[in-house]
């Protein structure tokens, strides 16, 4: 049976960490939503660790998202293997929410 989740990240801090990690092979992030809460444009990274924390691939690379409006990082569906992360950073500490919403089937 799928069981959805969502992960909300407020105030993303300007140190990258990792909010969501695959307990499973079936793992499908949905969206990846980012809102920037100040009246100043902000950048946004994304990354893709492996299970010991490496990068495998940056998904977002300071994608900028404008003063008090929001972006959809993923354009489509993402499969997350089982013990792989998302790590999330941004260039001003405390100005974007995230919300990850992925199921695990």
């Amino acid at each position: 049976m799928a069981t959805f989740y969502n992960v909300p990240i407020r105030a993303l801090s300007d140190v990258a960490a990792t909010f969501v990690t695959s307990t499973t092979d079936s793992t499908i992030v949905l969206s990846i939503l980012c809102a920037n809460t100040t009246a100043s444009n902000t950048d946004v990274t994304v990354d893709l660790l492996s299970a010991a924390d490496a990068v495998n691939a940056r998904i977002a690379s300071t994608i900028t998202v404008p003063a008090d409006s929001n972006v959809d990082i993923l354009g489509n569906k993402f499969i997350l293997p089982s013990g792989q992360k998302l790590k999330f950073g941004t260039s001003t500490s405390g100005s974007l929410d995230v919300s990850v919403s992925y199921v695990e089937v």
